[in-house]
């Protein structure tokens, strides 16, 4: 090789050096450059966050003095609620006055009930006196009955059996019009309720277990009876 060939190869090592420690040079400033901006975005990012929980707190405070305003709102109607329910105190006098008026109220409704109650009693002791009476009657209209009944026609149609038999109407007029019933008896089907069977017998023209005969009347007195029917049963 001759020397002028050696100098341009060193010419050209020198060159490519120089080109190599700028692009060195060049890379050292990119990536300075790439730090830079990215130091720049985690800020503007550190920024914005920063700024959207600011955001946040105040929307959060808002609701919070929201809430507090609403829940002032619901006890203040709370507590005039509580006032209308309960109202204002009452006076010693207005006090006096509704126990006054419960405890007439109270005296009423007693001597309503006592009047009720009385009545009822009266009207118990009235029929029980009634029956009583009635009781007493009936042999005597027994007796009229049997009287009657033995006279002959020449005597009903005397003086004396005329007055008989008025006297036994007139009775039993009275009896009817204070609510006395005689009970029925003949052909009637036989009652517990109203007759008392005394005798029977055996008779096939009537049913079975129809009075045949009656002995002594029986009488009610608004519907109770008085005294039961005393009969003959057939069959």
């Amino acid at each position: 090789m001759s020397k002028e060939n050696m100098e341009e190869t060193f010419d050209d090592a020198a060159e490519l050096e120089k080109e190599t420690s700028e692009c060195e040079t060049n890379a050292d400033e990119c990536s300075e450059e790439a730090v830079a901006s990215k130091e720049d975005d985690t800020a503007e990012t550190s920024d914005s966050q920063d700024d959207a929980a600011d955001d946040n707190s105040k929307e959060e405070s808002e609701d919070n003095a929201e809430d507090s305003s609403d829940k002032e709102e619901s006890s203040e109607d709370d507590k005039k609620d509580k006032k209308k329910l309960f109202g204002k105190k009452k006076d010693k006098k207005d006090e006096m006055l509704e126990e006054l008026t419960d405890k007439h109220q109270r005296l009423m409704a007693e001597f309503q009930n006592f009047r009720n109650r009385t009545e009822k009693e009266k009207s118990m002791q009235f029929e029980l006196g009634a029956k009583s009476v009635i009781e007493k009657l009936l042999p005597i209209m027994d007796n009229f009955e049997r009287g009657l009944a033995a006279l002959s026609e020449e005597d009903l149609n005397s003086p004396v059996g005329q007055g008989m038999s008025m006297i036994y109407k007139q009775c039993e007029t009275a009896l009817t019009d204070m609510g006395v019933e005689v009970i029925q008896t003949e052909g009637c089907e036989f009652n517990p309720e109203f007759h008392n069977a005394v005798m029977h017998i055996d008779d096939e023209e009537l049913g079975e277990n129809v009075i045949a005969e009656e002995f002594q009347k029986g009488y009610t007195y608004r519907g109770t009876v008085v005294r039961h029917s005393m009969v003959k049963v057939a069959n």
